[in-house]
């Protein structure tokens, strides 16, 4: 009797200890727990994840996130394609120059509004986008001893074009936004300089019907994996760009990859602009800023991915910018000037903070990041006695430490006064200005080559080449100074591509 208790005892505590291991292997957070297994993390909200396969090892730019590691705003000062071309849109390598002409003037202190601190440790170096490297993503732009003197042609781009932004990308393609397909009006003596289509007021800070916000709203660090809704005239997901009617702004995205000289079009721009300036992040995306679209100035910023051809929204800018200028600094930070605001974007906040503009708030300048880390602005218009008039004035902005505040110092003036002239640093450290207008509107071929070490201009080689305005230009990645479309001497859109080489 005794044994058959204990063996009746024995078989029920079997029972229950099968039942409650069964029901621990249908639930996996008890077995982890139990046994010291990592349980496979749940997704965050808005995240991508394959229901079928264990968490992805793909890297953070193609998962379109902004690597943690990278402060800069995509902007890298040391050489960055700037709108004139960029990383922000024009730009060169940063190759680490000594300090120039930084002392011409008094510093005036230039504090940010808001400060975002610097995360980026990655080692300096000259990447594509300009400025510093912050990772493997981008590979070092080739360097000359320079100056460079010759112009070659390249290929045509696919449609004549004017007041559009240009920037390469890490991977050293160049990268031809948006624009319009009808120049400026020629302006007379007495009238303002143009700056490209010429389809609203700098002073207008309405923003445009057409700056939709996407359905899926994405942060710069997300990269949708389809273009956000816009507006019934922005292109379809996904989809090549339009060339559009004339005078109205395109969203055609060109790619010219200079190894084989041949241009590819890639997903059309999901807002149409002109007038917008572009900038490659140290992650390789590439961020569209600004510019006109069909109501007038716009804050919208849309960021491209290589990797999936594909665009999503990005933080708008603080105000409305008209004709926006962009660099990538050697911080990482991008860095937009329009008139009387300097916007700073830090992509890993995911933030913008505006600074002090330039002394003389000039529109349509030329905006680069140079070799030893400051911002060149040089050229553009300011205001006259009876109207607005093409500048001389050249400043350097120094970004402050940590994010903290930067200060401008005015350098050499430019020999010949312009605005609406393009522009990049060059592989060996010297920043090359093409063309612009002149206070009475004519077009200029003049090529005004700046030495940051003895902060001195002198001529570059001039012609029909450099005889545009309101054009783009930015440092491809085989180290060569690329010019992109603008308005000719005779008012007319410009298909052609130019090539500065040593």
């Amino acid at each position: 009797m005794s044994w058959s208790r204990t063996s009746r005892r024995c078989a029920s505590r079997a029972f229950v200890l099968s039942a409650t291991l069964t029901a621990a292997l249908t639930v996996p957070g008890l077995v982890s727990t139990a046994f010291g297994a990592t349980a496979v993390p749940s997704p965050t909200p808005g995240a991508s994840v394959d229901a079928t396969s264990a968490p992805s090892s793909r890297s953070d730019s193609d998962a379109g996130l902004d690597p943690t590691t990278t402060d800069t705003p995509s902007s890298a000062d040391s050489n960055s394609p700037d709108e004139t071309a960029g990383p922000g849109e024009t730009t060169g390598p940063g190759d680490t120059a000594g300090p120039g002409g930084d002392t011409a003037s008094p510093t005036e202190s230039a504090g940010p509004s808001s400060t975002a601190s610097p995360s980026g440790t990655g080692a300096p170096g000259t990447a594509p986008g300009g400025g510093a490297a912050t990772g493997p993503s981008c590979p070092a732009l080739a360097q000359a001893s320079g100056p460079l003197g010759t112009w070659k042609p390249i290929a045509d781009l696919p449609t004549a074009i004017t007041g559009l932004a240009t920037t390469t990308g890490c991977d050293g393609k160049i990268y031809a936004i948006g624009g319009t397909a009808t120049a400026a009006a020629n302006p007379s003596a007495s009238g303002t300089p143009g700056s490209g289509a010429g389809t609203a007021t700098p002073g207008n800070t309405a923003t445009p019907s057409n700056s939709a916000t996407p359905s899926n709203t994405a942060t710069p660090g997300e990269s949708a994996s389809t273009s956000p809704s816009t507006s019934p005239s922005a292109s379809p997901s996904g989809a090549a760009g339009t060339a559009g009617a004339a005078g109205t702004p395109v969203d055609t995205v060109a790619v010219l990859d200079p190894s084989s000289g041949a241009w590819t079009q890639a997903a059309g721009l999901p807002t149409p602009r002109t007038d917008l300036a572009a900038a490659t992040g140290t992650d390789g995306r590439v961020y569209a800023i600004g510019g006109q679209g069909t109501s007038g100035p716009t804050d919208t910023v849309e960021v491209y991915s290589p990797s999936n051809d594909s665009w999503s929204q990005a933080t708008s800018l603080p105000q409305p910018m008209a004709s926006p200028r962009a660099a990538r600094g050697s911080d990482g930070r991008i860095y937009v000037l329009d008139g009387a605001t300097l916007a700073i974007y830090d992509p890993n906040a995911n933030a913008w903070s505006t600074a002090q503009a330039p002394p003389s708030a000039p529109t349509t300048p030329v905006l680069a990041a140079l070799p030893d880390g400051r911002l060149l602005v040089a050229g553009g218009s300011t205001d006259g006695r009876s109207a607005a008039r093409a500048s001389s004035k050249a400043y350097a902005y120094t970004p402050g430490s940590g994010g903290g505040s930067g200060s401008w110092a005015q350098v050499a003036s430019l020999p010949t006064a312009v605005t609406g002239a393009s522009g990049a640093t060059g592989p060996d450290g010297r920043f090359y200005l093409v063309g612009g207008r002149g206070s009475d509107g004519t077009v200029t071929d003049a090529v005004q080559v700046y030495s940051p070490d003895s902060d001195t201009w002198a001529a570059g080689p001039s012609g029909q080449a450099s005889g545009r305005a309101d054009a783009a230009a930015t440092t491809g990645g085989n180290g060569q100074v690329y010019v992109l479309g603008g308005t000719t001497g005779s008012g007319e859109s410009d298909d052609s591509v130019s090539a500065l080489t040593g």
